[in-house]
């Protein structure tokens, strides 16, 4: 008795940490900032930050059930490719969060539930392709992160939300691109052809220039399409600044050390976007 609960245990610790806490809550809030609801508007909210935590999770599971032999050639020992949560259990558990996922965004109206399916395919679609592909894999996984500000923007249209979604769209992209520049060394061994593996590294910078200008351009719209309070101005302003200086120190020297650096202080770029939603 004492081994199966352990053995619970050990494998609801595994589940947890490849659901990556962090992220999927990271993106309820994101969530809850764009709806910036009063509070008649509870109901909506709670439901679109279950459906966010659920469809995140469910993006995770799948994406580490495909990335079994990649993660272990990147000498990332997550929870499935080493066997700790087994596949049957992984497989389970992934399909169970997709008709919670669904099942909510049911209940939030038919579009919602469109856009569930929509949201599913588009990653489980990431999932089979990531090995194959390399900016399309990227373009797949920002479609999904801004898919939570589409959510958001079919309950409450929002012209703000509508450009908010298409900068978290653009800034992921590169971010993206950075994330594989840091699996190089893995992906090809296993014969990935992502983007840092196809183009030089000065290439590489190029093709990220050109998204994080034109996700600051979204911003620069976001700021001038309609009167904001100033704080709102602000907090845009410093977002437009954190995108560059996020990525500044990557450009200047691009290796691994600097890639790892520009992705962590990314983060610093998502926070004030949350903060700027809220100040509106």
């Amino acid at each position: 008795m004492l081994k199966l609960l352990q053995d619970i245990r050990k494998i609801f610790n595994a589940i947890i940490y490849t659901i990556r806490p962090s992220a999927t809550l990271g993106a309820c809030i994101l969530v809850l900032a764009a709806l910036n609801p009063e509070m008649s508007d509870w109901q909506p909210l709670v439901f679109l930050m279950l459906a966010t935590f659920f469809g995140g999770a469910y993006c995770f599971l799948v994406n580490d059930i495909f990335d079994r032999k990649k993660d272990l050639a990147n000498e990332k020992f997550r929870p499935i490719a080493t066997g700790v949560l087994p596949l049957h259990v992984a497989k389970g558990v992934s399909m169970a969060f997709a008709l919670i996922f669904m099942t909510i965004c049911w209940f939030l109206g038919q579009i919602p539930f469109i856009l569930s399916v929509v949201f599913l395919l588009l990653a489980s679609f990431y999932s089979y392709i990531n090995l194959k592909t390399g900016l399309l894999a990227n373009v797949v996984v920002a479609l999904i992160v801004s898919g939570t500000q589409w959510g958001v923007w079919v309950i409450k249209p929002d012209d703000y939300l509508w450009l908010s979604s298409i900068f978290l769209f653009l800034f992921t992209i590169p971010r993206e691109i950075l994330l594989d520049y840091l699996d190089v060394s893995g992906d090809q061994k296993i014969g990935k052809r992502s983007l840092p593996i196809q183009l030089s590294e000065r290439k590489l910078s190029w093709v990220m220039s050109f998204f994080l200008l034109l996700a600051s351009a979204s911003l620069v719209l976001l700021i001038t399409t309609e009167q904001r309070n100033t704080t709102t101005i602000i907090l845009l302003t410093i977002t437009i600044l954190s995108v560059w200086i996020s990525f500044w120190r990557y450009f200047k020297k691009p290796n691994h050390q600097t890639a790892l650096y520009s992705v962590r202080l990314s983060h610093i770029t998502f926070a004030l976007l949350i903060l700027a939603l809220l100040s509106r």
